[in-house]
């Protein structure tokens, strides 16, 4: 008699939970993780432990989703923030045989991979985990990454066509049972073929803000992964996020679940929160890194209302890669979590200077006080099933 784990199909947490705010934790497989700071304590993602470490905490906590960013250089600058980093395939693949309940996600930079390559590791990945993958699909911005693949940047609007094509490829892959042929502009598929399927239908999520992206992204997806700007008025904010959800209602029958990102300062109280962002971000943030991300990304070009407004940006930028804020004490960051869910936002992906010690203490501190605000529900990690086999 011998006895092994039975790792039954499984629910992809992403689709599947009832939670009011759905959180997940995001850009753990890159060096600095999304903070531009040179101080010392900041994440190291070069280290596979640690990585398993945050992963199987989020996991057992009853978190949703591990996202990754996608990067293949780095910023340069004094520390080259993000020049160190896991590819997230693998990544995912060597997450999910690790993890129990948690969806798994690749960020994958369409120009990068061959669409039919891409699908097969994707179905890989969903039997790894028992039907816990998802994509977020990136068309790809950062020009000097793109020449390392020997790729020229495809004007704005045409990535998009290019990834149109790419995803009908990977979903034909995804779905046929039989052989299938493609001849498109970018590609040309003849007796196209992969087996197995995937368990679960893969879970898609995009970032395209503008007109060309989010008509990508609601025709296509199940997620819009949102850049906010915060300090807006809560209409505008609103009008942004409904204007993805009506489009995707209105124009192509889908339901559309709203995801965005934030950097999390937890501390006993607001001022020494305060305190630890002067620190990484003002005393130590690194200025010539950001340079070259908003020269690349040309948020230097005019876009801004005033010279406050995009300092605010750069601050943003460096405390967590412009993600939204969620600063203060637990009671504070619980009520921040709040408004977001008020506006429409049904998941925040969380983010920390120090991942590992970070997410413990949210887990600790955050959780009780989300569940008992009615935002989540408490979450109890399953026994693991066994099988006698003769």
């Amino acid at each position: 008699m011998t006895t092994r784990e039975v790792f039954s199909h499984k629910p992809n947490p992403v689709r599947e939970s009832k939670n009011r705010i759905k959180l997940g934790v995001f850009g753990f497989n890159i060096e600095g993780g999304c903070t531009l700071t040179s101080v010392p304590e900041r994440h190291q993602a070069a280290d596979w432990h640690n990585n398993l470490a945050i992963a199987t905490m989020a996991d057992r906590a009853g978190l949703e989703m591990l996202l990754p960013v996608g990067r293949w250089r780095g910023w340069d600058g004094k520390s080259n923030p993000m020049g160190e980093s896991f590819e997230t395939y693998t990544w995912a693949a060597g997450l999910a045989s690790a993890t129990d309940q948690i969806a798994l996600f690749t960020t994958s930079h369409l120009s990068t991979v061959h669409p039919l390559f891409a699908a097969k590791q994707a179905a890989t990945i969903d039997h790894i985990s028992g039907g816990r993958f998802g994509l977020n699909i990136i068309c790809g911005w950062f020009g000097k990454e793109m020449g390392m693949f020997g790729e020229s940047q495809l004007d704005h609007d045409r990535r998009y066509d290019h990834a149109d094509e790419w995803l009908h490829i990977a979903q034909s892959a995804w779905q046929e049972s039989s052989y299938f042929d493609f001849n498109g502009e970018f590609f040309n598929i003849v007796q196209g073929y992969s087996q197995p399927k995937p368990i679960n239908r893969p879970f898609l999520m995009n970032a395209g803000g503008s007109t060309r992206g989010r008509r990508f992204c609601t025709q296509n997806c199940d997620a819009a992964f949102l850049i906010l700007k915060h300090e807006d008025d809560d209409e505008v904010i609103r009008s942004q996020i409904n204007s993805y959800r009506d489009q995707a209602r209105l124009e192509f029958g889908r339901e559309l679940q709203i995801w965005i990102y934030a950097y999390v300062v937890h501390e006993n109280t607001l001022e020494d929160a305060h305190k630890k962002l002067d620190y990484y971000v003002n005393q130590h943030g690194d200025d010539s890194a950001l340079d070259n991300v908003t020269r690349e990304i040309g948020i230097q070009s005019g876009i801004f209302k005033d010279t406050a407004d995009a300092e605010r940006f750069r601050f943003h930028f460096k405390a967590g890669f412009a993600g939204v804020p969620l600063v203060g004490t637990s009671e504070m960051i619980v009520e921040q979590m709040q408004r977001w869910s008020e506006l429409g936002v049904d998941g925040i992906n969380l983010a920390w200077l120090d991942y590992r010690n970070g997410l413990d203490r949210f887990i600790k501190e955050v959780l009780p006080l989300m569940e008992n605000a009615g935002q989540r529900a408490a979450y109890t990690p399953q026994l693991v099933k066994t099988e006698e086999l003769v």
